[in-house]
């Protein structure tokens, strides 16, 4: 909360610097060098500019207010949106363990399947269904048991965790690629004190390099109570104590690993330092399975330009409600209504096609781009869409396409918790795919009566990076920071319903918009550009940056054409971005 409000500090102060007197200088020039022009000047456009209402604001640069863009879906498609049919997919996907190829995997993605058999997808015009496969790196894992039992020299006996079934509350206590075993031996609480036949019980993650340290002095398994930076709980309950992080090693590990909670390591380190001879005892079975990894792919076909198509991604993977049984819920549901209302006939076919996948994160979209015969023109991801910010803390973000704000971050702009990554200068291909999500955000927060949201730059971890580095145009819409993330926690009681819907149907206006885009999408386009622009660009004046404010500026023309190539439809020569002088872009616009 503190973050959050320090955030909107920043902007409303940097905000009131960019239409301080940059802002004046810029609209005044740009004013006077389209006297001449039938083109709207810059304070032509902002006068006609509806301030985002107060309630409803975006933490981020205002957008324009008008029936346009994503607008022109968001209520059918609110309205339409089924959330108890989205809260059963998560339900049966929370039950599962979805590792790559594995039962509880195959048996979601066939449940995602079973639903869009029946609506059509497969069988009705216009409405393609297929499944891609490819061979996975290793066989499927699949844990079918375990437990971890503090035994003392005094008759103590404690069960710290255990699981029988997929859908068990301790099912993350065996990282992913965890051998099989049987072992009780003496606990080490460090390296150092390490001997030869006990089990090293540490706070650090089993990564590779203390595995390999472990097995070289001799440990017989190795227990670890690792939580990230952002898995403590916001609300001072400390529910974080009893988290199980979800880890994964390298396939083929033969070390034996458990993961514990907080509190199980403090009983075992009380235990130790009590002086009771105090012992692990592990118990773990897994089994290998299948090596075929499937992808499942549907499409609504575009009524004018079928082989140009936006994709929505959302992966399947991770045995979390939250990561991401909710994003493949909230995508799902959304080809169903959008299936459902074009066959009754109230809701046109848009222009291009949408393609939707679910199936191994990252996998799943390097081989649908291997596969397709389309081409890509967007693509919009929804992974973590659904937490309870009461229940979780986490808020709705925007994470923008790569732009200049991922190379140089300039406050109002600030990371998540997730971090920064390095960013490829090649990336960073101008386009308004971003300001098209940001618009969707506002016009459901209208559209609910009030919505706050947030955005960040560019950080990477999911499928948008595979589109990225085809410089293709990616939005993800997600939730942090969440405390229960890659944990035991996370699970269906951390999801909001009216979260979920919101975020989703966000995410669906957003692909719509780019869809299907018409030319009376221009002119909010336009004004939510400037604002964006003079917000970016006056804040690295004020910070004395003005190598970013030149980037800033080049970024936005080049915004300013792929919009005009997009509502206008510009094709050939018209469609390529014209190289003049910065002092003649006042001129053009």
């Amino acid at each position: 909360m503190k973050l959050r409000d320090q955030f909107r500090s920043e902007l409303n102060a940097v905000a009131r610097r960019s239409w301080g007197l940059v802002g004046v200088l810029f609209a005044l020039v740009w004013a006077a060098a389209c006297q001449q022009s039938q083109v709207p000047t810059a304070q032509e456009l902002l006068a006609n500019l509806e301030p985002t209402p107060e309630p409803l604001e975006h933490v981020g640069p205002k957008v324009a207010i008008a029936e346009a863009g994503p607008a022109r879906f968001v209520r059918l498609l609110y309205n339409s949106y089924g959330e108890e049919r989205a809260m059963e997919v998560i339900r049966f996907l929370d039950d599962r363990h979805r590792t790559a190829a594995s039962p509880g995997y195959n048996e979601s993605l066939d449940e995602i399947e079973r639903r869009l058999v029946a609506a059509g997808f497969g069988s009705q015009p216009g409405l393609e269904l297929e499944i891609l496969s490819n061979a996975s790196e290793s066989p499927a894992w699949v844990p079918q048991r375990a437990s971890l039992r503090l035994r003392t020299d005094t008759g103590g006996d404690v069960l710290l965790h255990s699981f029988d079934d997929p859908s068990g509350r301790d099912r993350c206590m065996l990282p992913e690629n965890a051998p099989s075993c049987v072992v009780e031996a003496a606990v080490a609480l460090s390296l150092g004190d390490l001997n030869e036949g006990q089990i090293l019980v540490t706070e650090a993650a089993p990564r590779p390099d203390l595995i390999l340290r472990a097995r070289r002095k001799g440990a017989v398994a190795l227990v670890s109570a690792s939580l990230g930076s952002y898995n403590t709980d916001p609300t001072g309950a400390e529910r974080h104590l009893d988290a199980i992080q979800f880890r994964k090693l390298e396939s083929g590990s033969s070390l034996p690993v458990a993961m514990i909670s907080q509190r199980s390591y403090g009983r075992i380190v009380a235990a130790h330092e009590a002086g009771g001879g105090a012992r692990l005892r592990l118990e773990a079975e897994v089994k290998f399975g299948d090596t075929t990894l499937r992808t499942l792919v549907a499409t609504i076909v575009g009524a004018t330009r079928p082989d140009e198509t936006v994709v929505l991604p959302s992966h399947i993977l991770a045995p979390g409600a939250a990561d991401n049984a909710s994003g493949a819920a909230g995508i799902l549901e959304g080809a169903l209504v959008l299936s459902k209302i074009i066959a009754a006939g109230t809701f046109e076919r848009p222009d291009r096609s949408l393609t939707f996948i679910w199936g191994a994160e990252i996998s799943e979209s390097e081989l649908w781009l291997e596969h397709t015969k389309r081409t890509p023109v967007a693509s919009v991801h929804a992974v973590m869409i659904g937490e309870s910010r009461a229940e979780t803390g986490a808020v709705p973000l925007l994470e923008r396409t790569p732009d200049p704000g991922a190379v140089e971050v300039i406050e109002p702009d600030q990371h998540t918790l997730w971090g920064a990554r390095d960013v490829e200068e090649e990336w960073l291909v101008p386009n308004g795919l971003s300001i098209i999500a940001r618009c969707a955000m506002v016009d459901v927060a209208r559209h609910v009566g009030g919505w706050e949201t947030f955005e960040n730059p560019y950080e990477g971890g999911t499928d948008h990076d595979v589109f990225v580095k085809r410089l293709v145009p990616a939005v993800l819409f997600w939730h942090f920071t969440d405390f229960t993330f890659h944990t035991s926690l996370d699970r269906i009681e951390m999801i909001d319903p009216e979260e979920l819907q919101r975020t989703a149907v966000s995410a669906l206006a957003t692909a719509l918009a780019i869809a299907d885009p018409k030319p009376t999408d221009l002119e909010r386009y336009l004004k939510s550009m400037l604002e964006a622009k003079h917000l970016r660009v006056g804040a690295a004046l004020a910070a004395e940056e003005p190598e970013v404010a030149l980037a800033w500026e080049d970024w936005f023309r080049g915004v300013r054409h792929w919009f005009r190539v997009q509502c206008l439809g510009l094709t050939g020569e018209d469609a390529i971005l014209p190289s003049v002088p910065r002092e003649a872009e006042a001129d053009e616009e």
